[in-house]
């Protein structure tokens, strides 16, 4: 008898593997089944009607386009493109090709146009039609020719220009058909000699396209030349569309990366990318037999991995054995399709490919979709810092040469290559973006861009230097240096006796330093390119006006440190105190500022020692704020505390007591409460409690008087917020730009008057979070980048399916990332907005808020705002006609509006400052809790000049009788009672007494 065999164990991880993937798969069809069109096919009239043109008589160049001019039609080439001599003659097409997605189903409903390629006739291109622009001119003029013809067509309705591939110097007709589709028509296939169009060769004399003037004759034409070569052999490119055509899983893996790379803005071609794709089918890393995740696996390989090296070699298409050893994607050794594309595109779609791999391989199937679709719509999606910088009318003849004078081209290769030697290795990557009116109008002239944006990735390490060396004074190289740089180099010797030329930027300020990089710009593009500053615009939010203050040095930051290194001083000394019998071990931070992430950092105040100015101040306004900044006192362990809690909290008075006589023999000053010890110190005001935690098991369902809240609440004050604070303090040392970007989102918060709603924590760590999981864009290194980026992702983020899981130094142990596996089985456990960390496991810091309510407002207004980025300012305007009603506070009873002298503060009857009073916030509180299910009360804590008043819709009609719901009730006829609106006004009044300066009503009919 045979022995039983063992039955094999099936590896959990290879069982999840296949799980996953087929989740995947399902998901990708089903993102293919939305996206897949129908296609409109062209007639064959139009084909007829191109192939049965007749040629017309041989003319000059230039009058054929002073023909077209007498006949009010616009010129589609730039205007600074000089008119060639030579002749035209107009041969028909010899053969219309249907070429592009509409022909392999792979096209986007954003670009289902038919593009028909013309092929041209032999006859149409004389052998000296490659010079200077003469074959870029006969080209438009064969199109020009086209539209009379086409107009006459009774299925064509409307005929307008475009650019092929955002080349300006290769317009196509745009047609758009009755029938509801369109089609390209690109003139293409001319016949020259190629070795007269290598890259190396110039093939655009400067004497004359610059009316006899002679410069820059060798100077190389690549661009001009690659124009004309990807014409040349654009039908050897039609050969490999039939390997699309053929294979279903091709066609659906290419549409869903063309999908994928529109909604990530990369400026790459659906052509490019189908040529990349026919590569890796010529190199065997795909094929027909492979189902679609596989094929779209190995392109985001290849693109994450190899792409940018391999196109740095030059890669060719149709032949995998060669490089070219020279930058490009080659049809055949000679026609680089990237001719116009950025290398920084490149490695723009290499991250995002990278980050598509990573989710494939952590198996988050839940979320690759939603990455994958996720869009990125303005450059602080993915750069650091932008500028706006517009064109200048002087000709820059030597950079435009290649692009046959045309300006703005020459413009951006000239600014491109003095910003990379002006930068250095303050930053990564340069890209230079314009934005092309296309398609435009036949009967308007192209709209050519008077402006270029350019954006920077910057190195974290190196951007804010204030000092950039150059070369030995005594040396050839210093005289390059300082011709560059001008009146700003100078020579200097530093610590390390080394006499060299150096550059010194402005930077006394944080806020100065990160100007750094503005003042190299405007500098070097006033000085070699002809840019006044006033030409010159960074893309930014202004942080003096956002989150400073008149008497901030800069814009907070140095304010903030002073109060950290007062805390730092303070902490010490009471850790050395020894009238408290038990050692304290640390003192813990717990205030934002501590964590340089307060809105507004407290100024120092000064108590008035004169009783009758005191009085005077007293009787006019309310004190100025005062905060007091939280920390915790941690002791050593101790078996003998009190066994009730009621003990546990008079021993801690008692340990405040002592803490207050030690500190004041030291000449500090200290404030006794019976749950906390107020000290001030260096004029900021310091609040310190003790944690015991036997207190918090004590607490567990017991509270009363002595006990105001649970176990829970104290630890989440005294054990999670300090350990969170902690993790917070860190990131902040770690990416200088996160206090700022933190600032800005509260700031943002507090202006739409939602204060009252969205606490601090939340805000903090949604921020964190975007720092952490920067995936196919760098950690923002600038707050306005952050800032932005914090911005979409609220906009896009569902906090009802997903929990946000922030993952300090790796600190989450599997246990609680397995127990968010199955979050939406136990969704109602969790709070409405779940933010999950070290020690802040179940979300605790987000129990009680912000609510489903509020997390929706927040989206709205977070989409509302990315929906006018070109004007930033407008992110901070509040709107506030959705209020019912407006209760004007006065400004002078809140304390929070800064004062001629913001550091003069009041006591009436000793030297201790008013600490954490404020009025408008006690208001706020007293109003929620009478009105609550009635009316959300909106108001900015920062500065509390109205609270918004708006009412529920739900609590509005009429409702049947009840205790609890009685108060501003009024009786129906039918026995019913509804809200009472005139008694809810004169309570809103009554209740701020001394505080409301006036209620507006502006809607109360709901």
């Amino acid at each position: 008898m045979q022995p039983k065999k063992k039955k094999q164990k099936v590896d959990e991880n290879v069982l999840l593997g296949y799980t996953t993937d087929n989740f995947i798969r399902s998901q990708l069809e089903e993102l293919y089944s939305g996206l897949k069109q129908s296609t409109n096919p062209v007639s064959d009239q139009i084909k007829e009607l191109l192939l049965n043109l007749r040629p017309t008589k041989k003319k000059t160049i230039e009058e054929a386009v002073i023909a077209l001019k007498n006949k009010k039609s616009v010129w589609p080439l730039p205007s600074d493109l000089t008119i060639p001599n030579g002749t035209f003659k107009f041969f028909p097409p010899k053969e219309v090709v249907d070429v592009g997605g509409v022909r392999t189903s792979t096209h986007l409903k954003a670009s289902k146009s038919s593009d028909l390629l013309l092929l041209l006739s032999e006859k149409f291109c004389e052998p000296k039609d490659y010079l200077n622009g003469r074959y870029i001119v006969k080209r438009t003029l064969f199109l020009m020719h086209l539209i009379p013809k086409l107009r006459s067509c009774d299925f064509v309705s409307n005929i307008r220009f475009k650019y092929f591939e955002r080349d300006v110097l290769k317009p196509v007709l745009h047609v758009q058909c009755k029938t509801g589709g369109s089609f390209n028509l690109i003139p293409s296939g001319c016949t020259f000699k190629l070795s007269l169009l290598n890259f190396d060769r110039n093939a655009v004399r400067p004497d004359k396209v610059y009316d006899g003037e002679e410069e820059c004759s060798e100077i190389s034409t690549p661009y001009y030349n690659n124009s004309i070569l990807t014409d040349i052999h654009s039908p050897q490119y039609v050969s490999f569309m039939s390997v699309i055509e053929d294979s279903e899983n091709f066609k659906q893996a290419l549409t869903i990366l063309k999908f994928w790379r529109a909604r990530k803005g990369v400026q790459i071609s659906g052509h490019i990318l189908t040529t990349l794709f026919l590569h890796l089918y010529e190199s065997g890393s795909i094929a027909t037999e492979m189902d679609v995740l596989t094929i779209c696996r190995q392109v985001w390989s290849f693109l994450s991995t190899s792409l940018v090296p391999a196109f740095s070699t030059g890669i060719i298409v149709g032949d995998t054995t060669k490089t070219m050893g020279y930058p490009g994607l080659y049809i055949d050794t000679l026609a680089n399709v990237c001719y116009n594309t950025d290398l920084v595109a490149l490695k723009e779609l290499s991250r995002h490919s990278g980050v598509m791999l990573e989710m494939l391989e952590s198996r988050e199937y839940n979320t690759l979709v939603s990455v994958m679709t996720e869009r990125v719509s303005s450059l602080y999606d993915i750069y650091d810092v932008v500028y706006k910088v517009e064109i200048p009318e002087a000709p820059l003849r030597e950079s435009s040469l290649q692009y046959c004078g045309v300006q703005f081209r020459g413009f951006i290769d000239h600014v491109r290559s003095i910003l990379l030697k002006s930068y250095g290795d303050r930053v990564m990557e340069i890209k230079m973006e314009y934005i092309l009116s296309e398609p435009w109008s036949r009967k308007s002239p192209p709209g050519l861009p008077s402006s270029v944006m350019i954006a920077l990735t910057i190195d974290k390490d190196n951007w804010t230097r204030l000092v950039d060396r150059g070369p030995s004074a005594d040396t050839v190289q210093s005289k390059t240096f300082k011709e560059f740089w001008g009146e700003k180099s100078a020579i200097r010797r530093f610590q390390d006796g080394s006499i060299v030329q150096a550059v010194v930027w402005d930077g006394k300020t944080a806020q100065a330093r990160r100007s750094i990089l503005t003042q190299i710009t405007e500098h070097v593009l006033g000085r070699h390119a002809g840019i006044a500053p006033d030409k010159v615009q960074e893309l930014k939010l202004e942080s003096q006006e956002i989150v400073g203050r008149t008497y901030y040095e800069g814009d907070g930051e140095e304010q903030a440190q002073k109060i950290i290194k007062t805390f730092s001083e303070l902490s010490k000394i009471l850790r050395k105190c020894s009238k408290i019998p038990l050692t304290i071990n640390s003192v813990l931070a717990v205030s934002p500022v501590l964590r340089n992430t307060d809105l507004f950092p407290q100024a120092e105040y000064q108590v008035s020692r004169s009783k009758k100015q005191a009085a005077l101040n007293t009787s006019e306004a309310v004190p100025p704020f005062v905060q007091a900044h939280e920390m915790v006192c941690h002791f050593e362990l101790s078996g003998k505390w009190p066994e009730d809690v009621q003990g546990i909290l008079r021993l801690k008075a008692a340990f405040y007591l002592a803490l207050k006589e030690e500190l004041e023999s030291m000449h500090i000053t200290a404030k006794v409460n019976i749950k906390f010890l107020d000290i001030a110190r260096n004029g900021f005001v310091f609040r310190l409690r003790f944690h015991v935690p036997k207190e918090e098991k004590l607490r567990a369902g017991n509270i009363s008087f002595w006990v105001p809240c649970s176990g829970a609440e104290l630890k989440v004050q005294t054990v999670i917020l300090p350990y969170v604070s902690s993790h917070l303090s860190s990131l902040s040392l770690q990416h200088s730009a996160y206090p700022l970007t933190v600032r800005f989102l509260k700031h943002w918060v507090s202006i739409h008057c939602l204060s009252n709603y969205i606490p601090d924590i939340f805000c903090e760590l949604v921020v964190a979070h975007i720092f952490l999981s920067a995936t196919a864009h760098s950690t923002p290194q600038t707050a306005t980048a952050g800032f932005l980026r914090v911005l979409s992702f609220l906009s896009s983020f569902d906090w009802n399916l997903y929990p946000l899981l922030i993952n300090f130094n790796h600190e989450l142990i599997s246990e609680t990332l397995e127990l968010y596996t199955n979050f939406m089985n136990t969704r109602s456990s969790y709070p409405d907005a779940c933010i999950a960390c070290p020690q802040n496991e179940l979300s605790d810091l987000t129990r009680d808020s912000p609510t489903k309510s509020s997390l929706n407002i927040l989206k709205r207004l977070a989409e509302k705002s990315l929906s006018n980025t070109n004007s930033l300012d407008s992110v901070f305007k509040p709107n506030t006609t959705s209020y019912n009603v407006i209760i004007h506070l006065k400004r002078s009873q809140t304390g929070r509006f800064p004062t001629d002298n913001p550091s003069q503060h009041h006591a009436k009857s000793s030297h201790f400052p008013v600490v954490e009073y404020e009025p408008a916030r006690l208001y706020v509180e007293e109003l929620s809790r009478a009105y609550g299910q009635l009316c959300l009360f909106l108001y900015n804590r920062y500065a509390p000049s109205v609270v918004g008043v708006v009412m529920k819709r739900a609590g509005n009609g009429e409702v049947k009788f009840t205790v609890n719901g009685s108060m501003a009730k009024v009786r129906t006829e039918g026995g019913m009672v509804k809200n009472n609106l005139d008694a809810m006004l004169s309570d809103f009044d009554l209740m701020g007494k001394g505080l409301v300066q006036n209620i507006e009503v502006l809607d109360l009919e709901i």
